[in-house]
Protein backbone atom coordinates (compact mmCIF):
# COMPACT_ATOMS: atom_id res chain seq x y z
CA UNK A 1 0.00 0.00 0.00
CA UNK A 2 1.68 3.11 -1.12
CA UNK A 3 2.49 5.92 1.56
CA UNK A 4 -0.67 8.90 1.60
CA UNK A 5 2.21 11.40 2.25
CA UNK A 6 0.31 12.64 5.16
CA UNK A 7 0.12 11.96 8.90
CA UNK A 8 -3.11 13.82 9.08
CA UNK A 9 -5.61 11.59 10.15
CA UNK A 10 -9.14 12.08 8.44
CA UNK A 11 -11.48 14.37 11.35
CA UNK A 12 -14.44 12.84 9.90
CA UNK A 13 -13.62 9.69 10.61
CA UNK A 14 -15.00 8.55 14.52
CA UNK A 15 -14.30 6.50 17.06
CA UNK A 16 -16.99 5.14 18.61
CA UNK A 17 -16.22 2.53 20.31
CA UNK A 18 -16.26 3.50 23.72
CA UNK A 19 -19.93 4.32 23.26
CA UNK A 20 -20.93 1.34 21.71
CA UNK A 21 -18.79 -1.18 22.56
CA UNK A 22 -21.57 -2.75 25.10
CA UNK A 23 -24.51 -1.78 22.51
CA UNK A 24 -25.69 -3.97 19.19
CA UNK A 25 -24.47 -3.23 15.86
CA UNK A 26 -28.02 -1.92 14.68
CA UNK A 27 -28.10 0.71 17.60
CA UNK A 28 -24.78 1.76 16.07
CA UNK A 29 -25.78 1.94 12.18
CA UNK A 30 -29.05 3.62 13.61
CA UNK A 31 -27.57 6.20 15.16
CA UNK A 32 -24.73 6.42 12.64
CA UNK A 33 -27.69 7.02 9.83
CA UNK A 34 -28.41 9.73 11.86
CA UNK A 35 -25.62 11.24 12.34
CA UNK A 36 -25.22 11.07 8.51
CA UNK A 37 -28.57 13.24 8.28
CA UNK A 38 -27.18 15.88 10.59
CA UNK A 39 -24.24 16.76 8.47
CA UNK A 40 -26.03 16.16 5.22
CA UNK A 41 -24.35 13.33 3.71
CA UNK A 42 -24.78 9.60 3.06
CA UNK A 43 -28.08 10.05 0.75
CA UNK A 44 -30.67 9.15 3.50
CA UNK A 45 -28.31 6.10 3.62
CA UNK A 46 -28.04 5.14 -0.24
CA UNK A 47 -25.17 3.64 -1.14
CA UNK A 48 -23.48 4.51 2.16
CA UNK A 49 -20.39 1.53 2.64
CA UNK A 50 -20.82 -0.47 5.43
CA UNK A 51 -17.70 -2.10 7.04
CA UNK A 52 -17.19 -5.70 9.02
CA UNK A 53 -14.52 -7.33 11.27
CA UNK A 54 -16.17 -10.78 12.24
CA UNK A 55 -14.79 -13.51 14.65
CA UNK A 56 -15.65 -16.44 12.66
CA UNK A 57 -13.54 -18.48 10.74
CA UNK A 58 -14.07 -16.89 7.74
CA UNK A 59 -14.26 -13.47 8.74
CA UNK A 60 -10.48 -14.32 10.90
CA UNK A 61 -9.05 -16.23 7.87
CA UNK A 62 -9.82 -12.68 5.48
CA UNK A 63 -8.64 -10.61 8.89
CA UNK A 64 -5.61 -12.44 8.86
CA UNK A 65 -4.68 -12.62 5.29
CA UNK A 66 -4.80 -8.64 4.68
CA UNK A 67 -2.15 -8.66 7.49
CA UNK A 68 0.69 -8.32 4.72
CA UNK A 69 -1.42 -5.23 3.67
CA UNK A 70 -0.49 -3.23 6.70
CA UNK A 71 3.18 -2.00 7.37
CA UNK A 72 2.43 -3.29 11.20
CA UNK A 73 1.79 -6.39 9.77
CA UNK A 74 -1.20 -6.89 11.95
CA UNK A 75 -4.28 -8.38 11.00
CA UNK A 76 -7.20 -6.07 9.80
CA UNK A 77 -9.98 -4.32 11.90
CA UNK A 78 -12.26 -5.88 8.71
CA UNK A 79 -13.31 -8.85 6.90
CA UNK A 80 -16.10 -7.54 4.67
CA UNK A 81 -17.87 -4.98 3.13
CA UNK A 82 -21.01 -4.33 1.63
CA UNK A 83 -23.54 -1.02 0.55
CA UNK A 84 -26.58 -0.36 1.59
CA UNK A 85 -29.18 -0.40 -1.37
CA UNK A 86 -32.00 1.49 -0.37
CA UNK A 87 -32.43 4.90 1.75
CA UNK A 88 -33.18 4.96 5.11
CA UNK A 89 -36.32 6.75 6.18
CA UNK A 90 -38.66 6.89 9.55
CA UNK A 91 -40.58 3.89 9.13
CA UNK A 92 -37.70 1.24 8.15
CA UNK A 93 -36.71 -1.42 9.99
CA UNK A 94 -33.12 -1.57 10.31
CA UNK A 95 -33.12 -5.14 10.14
CA UNK A 96 -34.69 -5.56 7.10
CA UNK A 97 -32.62 -3.15 5.18
CA UNK A 98 -31.74 -4.27 1.92
CA UNK A 99 -27.63 -4.39 1.20
CA UNK A 100 -25.95 -5.85 -1.76
CA UNK A 101 -22.86 -7.85 -1.02
CA UNK A 102 -20.43 -10.49 -2.16
CA UNK A 103 -20.03 -12.85 0.99
CA UNK A 104 -17.16 -15.36 1.40
CA UNK A 105 -20.01 -17.38 3.72
CA UNK A 106 -23.82 -15.66 3.14
CA UNK A 107 -25.21 -15.32 6.47
CA UNK A 108 -28.71 -15.45 4.63
CA UNK A 109 -28.02 -18.98 3.54
CA UNK A 110 -28.52 -18.56 0.10
CA UNK A 111 -26.17 -19.90 -1.81
CA UNK A 112 -24.21 -17.19 -3.95
CA UNK A 113 -25.04 -17.27 -7.60
CA UNK A 114 -23.08 -17.60 -10.74
CA UNK A 115 -25.08 -15.86 -12.83
CA UNK A 116 -25.47 -12.67 -10.03
CA UNK A 117 -21.56 -12.62 -10.51
CA UNK A 118 -21.92 -13.92 -6.62
CA UNK A 119 -23.62 -10.86 -5.54
CA UNK A 120 -26.16 -11.49 -2.76
CA UNK A 121 -28.82 -9.66 -1.69
CA UNK A 122 -28.63 -9.31 1.87
CA UNK A 123 -30.38 -7.44 4.87
CA UNK A 124 -28.50 -5.54 7.71
CA UNK A 125 -29.55 -7.52 10.32
CA UNK A 126 -27.73 -10.51 9.58
CA UNK A 127 -24.69 -8.04 10.75
CA UNK A 128 -26.54 -7.01 14.76
CA UNK A 129 -24.53 -10.15 16.76
CA UNK A 130 -21.85 -7.80 18.08
CA UNK A 131 -20.31 -11.07 19.39
CA UNK A 132 -19.47 -12.42 15.98
CA UNK A 133 -19.11 -9.41 13.66
CA UNK A 134 -17.24 -7.02 16.86
CA UNK A 135 -16.37 -4.72 14.29
CA UNK A 136 -18.55 -2.58 12.53
CA UNK A 137 -18.24 0.84 10.10
CA UNK A 138 -20.21 3.22 8.05
CA UNK A 139 -18.87 5.27 5.63
CA UNK A 140 -20.50 7.69 2.90
CA UNK A 141 -18.99 9.52 0.24
CA UNK A 142 -20.45 12.88 -0.70
CA UNK A 143 -22.47 12.73 -3.89
CA UNK A 144 -25.87 14.22 -5.09
CA UNK A 145 -29.23 11.65 -5.34
CA UNK A 146 -28.77 11.70 -8.51
CA UNK A 147 -25.63 10.31 -8.26
CA UNK A 148 -26.43 7.83 -5.69
CA UNK A 149 -29.30 6.26 -7.84
CA UNK A 150 -26.45 6.38 -10.90
CA UNK A 151 -24.92 3.85 -8.32
CA UNK A 152 -27.33 1.59 -7.02
CA UNK A 153 -28.13 0.50 -11.05
CA UNK A 154 -24.73 -0.32 -11.01
CA UNK A 155 -24.18 -2.10 -8.40
CA UNK A 156 -27.42 -4.41 -9.77
CA UNK A 157 -25.56 -4.63 -13.26
CA UNK A 158 -23.28 -7.18 -11.65
CA UNK A 159 -22.44 -8.92 -14.93
CA UNK A 160 -21.69 -5.02 -16.72
CA UNK A 161 -17.81 -5.55 -16.66
CA UNK A 162 -17.33 -8.97 -15.82
CA UNK A 163 -14.04 -9.64 -17.99
CA UNK A 164 -12.40 -7.13 -15.38
CA UNK A 165 -14.44 -7.74 -12.29
CA UNK A 166 -15.02 -11.66 -12.24
CA UNK A 167 -16.87 -11.75 -8.72
CA UNK A 168 -17.29 -15.36 -9.22
CA UNK A 169 -13.93 -16.05 -9.83
CA UNK A 170 -12.25 -14.83 -7.09
CA UNK A 171 -14.64 -16.11 -4.81
CA UNK A 172 -13.56 -20.00 -5.82
CA UNK A 173 -10.03 -18.68 -5.08
CA UNK A 174 -10.71 -17.36 -1.60
CA UNK A 175 -13.37 -20.43 -0.78
CA UNK A 176 -10.20 -22.97 -1.39
CA UNK A 177 -8.18 -20.87 0.43
CA UNK A 178 -10.67 -20.99 3.56
CA UNK A 179 -11.42 -24.78 3.02
CA UNK A 180 -7.63 -25.44 2.95
CA UNK A 181 -6.96 -24.16 6.23
CA UNK A 182 -3.99 -21.86 4.48
CA UNK A 183 -2.16 -24.66 2.80
CA UNK A 184 -3.09 -22.64 -0.59
CA UNK A 185 -1.12 -19.17 -0.90
CA UNK A 186 -2.90 -15.95 0.61
CA UNK A 187 -4.80 -14.82 -2.68
CA UNK A 188 -4.19 -11.87 -2.47
CA UNK A 189 -0.30 -12.37 -2.99
CA UNK A 190 -1.29 -14.30 -5.92
CA UNK A 191 -3.56 -10.84 -7.17
CA UNK A 192 -6.73 -11.99 -6.63
CA UNK A 193 -8.47 -9.77 -4.88
CA UNK A 194 -11.37 -10.17 -2.38
CA UNK A 195 -14.51 -9.92 -3.95
CA UNK A 196 -16.68 -7.76 -1.49
CA UNK A 197 -14.19 -5.11 -1.93
CA UNK A 198 -13.59 -5.31 -5.06
CA UNK A 199 -17.62 -5.01 -5.90
CA UNK A 200 -17.22 -1.48 -3.99
CA UNK A 201 -14.38 -0.72 -6.52
CA UNK A 202 -16.48 -1.63 -9.20
CA UNK A 203 -20.20 0.20 -8.20
CA UNK A 204 -17.77 3.79 -7.22
CA UNK A 205 -15.95 3.39 -10.82
CA UNK A 206 -19.28 4.65 -11.77
CA UNK A 207 -18.64 7.96 -10.83
CA UNK A 208 -15.60 8.39 -12.78
CA UNK A 209 -13.27 7.67 -9.61
CA UNK A 210 -11.25 5.30 -7.72
CA UNK A 211 -12.10 4.90 -4.03
CA UNK A 212 -8.55 3.13 -3.43
CA UNK A 213 -6.16 5.91 -4.26
CA UNK A 214 -3.50 4.29 -1.69
CA UNK A 215 -3.50 0.78 -3.37
CA UNK A 216 -0.26 -0.15 -5.29
CA UNK A 217 -2.11 -2.45 -8.02
CA UNK A 218 -5.52 -3.38 -8.84
CA UNK A 219 -5.53 -5.80 -6.03
CA UNK A 220 -9.05 -5.03 -3.40
CA UNK A 221 -9.42 -5.38 0.05
CA UNK A 222 -11.74 -4.06 3.20
CA UNK A 223 -7.60 -3.17 4.51
CA UNK A 224 -7.27 -1.07 1.25
CA UNK A 225 -11.14 1.18 1.32
CA UNK A 226 -10.17 1.45 5.11
CA UNK A 227 -7.10 2.89 4.43
CA UNK A 228 -8.52 4.92 1.66
CA UNK A 229 -11.49 6.48 4.39
CA UNK A 230 -8.71 7.23 7.16
CA UNK A 231 -5.82 8.62 5.32
CA UNK A 232 -6.67 9.53 1.46
CA UNK A 233 -9.31 12.08 2.81
CA UNK A 234 -7.52 15.15 0.60
CA UNK A 235 -7.28 12.90 -2.77
CA UNK A 236 -11.21 12.84 -2.43
CA UNK A 237 -11.14 16.48 -1.02
CA UNK A 238 -9.42 17.34 -4.41
CA UNK A 239 -12.31 15.72 -6.40
CA UNK A 240 -14.40 17.69 -4.47
CA UNK A 241 -15.54 14.47 -2.15
CA UNK A 242 -15.75 14.59 1.60
CA UNK A 243 -15.69 10.74 3.07
CA UNK A 244 -16.64 10.52 6.62
CA UNK A 245 -17.68 7.79 8.58
CA UNK A 246 -17.59 6.09 12.14
CA UNK A 247 -16.58 2.62 13.59
CA UNK A 248 -16.16 0.44 16.48
CA UNK A 249 -13.40 -1.86 17.01
CA UNK A 250 -14.74 -4.24 19.73
CA UNK A 251 -11.95 -6.82 18.83
CA UNK A 252 -8.79 -5.02 17.06
CA UNK A 253 -6.36 -8.09 18.29
CA UNK A 254 -9.35 -10.54 15.63
CA UNK A 255 -9.63 -12.90 18.49
CA UNK A 256 -11.13 -16.53 16.85
CA UNK A 257 -14.65 -17.44 18.46
CA UNK A 258 -14.46 -19.71 21.38
CA UNK A 259 -16.55 -22.47 20.63
CA UNK A 260 -19.00 -22.14 23.44
CA UNK A 261 -19.87 -18.32 21.61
Amino acid sequence: MRDSQTSTRNPDIKDWTKKYEKRTNLQFFNDAFASFRKQDLGNRGLMTVGLVGSRDLPGHSLRMAQAMLRWDLRPSYWSHVFVVAEPVTSRTSLSNLEILEIPLFPRNGQFSKPENNGVNEGTLGLYDDKTVDANVGLVALSMSDEEARKLIRRAKSWNADRVRYNFWNMLGAWQSYLWSQGAKANPLREGTPIPASAYIEFIFEHLGMGVTPGASSRNSAPEHLWNAARWWHKAFKEDNRKIAGMYVARDPGCAMLRTNE
